[in-house]
């Protein structure tokens, strides 16, 4: 049975070709009532294309200054962090100045040499009683047995 106005197929659906390519045309229109269309098409396409460059641009920009802002604060951390280690290392080298002056080697050595004291002999001490309290006599340097 055959089908009235039907072509021979030479193909599959989309994977052949056709016998006669279709034509395809644009209904004519008259150019008294559309004469401007074309004109606010291309003003339209064109204010569309402003439009996204101009969106490209802020995009672009909010980017860039994103991108600077975090690159600037990254070399502030640096320079942070150079300093804090800096400080950590001058507070150690007074920590160590400060345990060498505490050295009682060092005192003895600064008392004699620079202030040039000497230990007092033990018979030149003295030492204050309390009001109303017993004499007391000063402990012996030998054991007692």
């Amino acid at each position: 049975m055959a089908v009235i106005g039907a072509r021979p197929a030479t193909g599959f659906g989309f994977l052949g070709r056709r016998s006669r390519p279709r034509s395809i045309r644009a209904p004519q229109r008259s150019r008294a009532g559309h004469a401007g269309a074309g004109r606010r098409q291309r003003q339209a396409s064109f204010a569309g294309l402003l439009a996204t460059i101009a969106a490209s641009a802020g995009l672009a920009f909010f980017y860039l200054s994103q991108s600077s802002h975090v690159a600037a604060v990254g070399y502030e951390i640096d320079d942070l962090n150079a300093q804090i280690a800096s400080v950590r290392a001058e507070q150690q080298q007074l920590v160590l100045q400060i345990g060498l002056a505490q050295a009682p080697m060092s005192i003895m050595g600064q008392a004699t040499n620079q202030l040039k004291l000497r230990p007092l002999e033990a018979s030149a001490v003295s030492f204050a009683r309390r009001a109303g309290a017993a004499p007391t006599t000063r402990p012996s340097s030998e054991p007692a047995h």
